[in-house]
């Protein structure tokens, strides 16, 4: 597991979303109510970018057929989609978003 460097804090302000991109993957980072969440950014469901969902209740509605899924587990919760996305480890040092990616993330 590696821990990657990929914003500074600031750069997420309270209840917004963004795209980063490390490597091959596009992760959504959500900043929920000061709470930081990262997960895959492309939908089980369909090609759908969750970084633009609808955030609430700890849950991104994507923006193409509405599933949702949990911000802390990359669960499912509603159909259409059944199979969870990856769902990322955050830690926060010196003002900076660390994620832990890798094989097993």
């Amino acid at each position: 597991m590696e821990k990657v460097k990929v914003l500074k804090l600031s750069e997420i302000t309270e209840n917004t979303s963004k795209l980063v991109e490390i490597e091959d993957k596009k992760i959504a980072v959500f900043n929920v109510d000061g709470e930081i969440y990262a997960i895959d950014d492309t939908c089980s469901h369909a090609e759908a970018s969750l970084s633009e969902g609808e955030v609430f209740d700890c849950l991104v509605e994507c923006p193409l057929h509405g599933a949702e899924f949990d911000l802390k587990t990359g669960e499912a919760k509603t159909l259409p989609a059944t199979q969870p996305v990856v769902s990322y480890k955050t830690d926060l040092d010196d003002e900076y978003l660390y994620l832990e990616v890798g094989e097993d993330a």
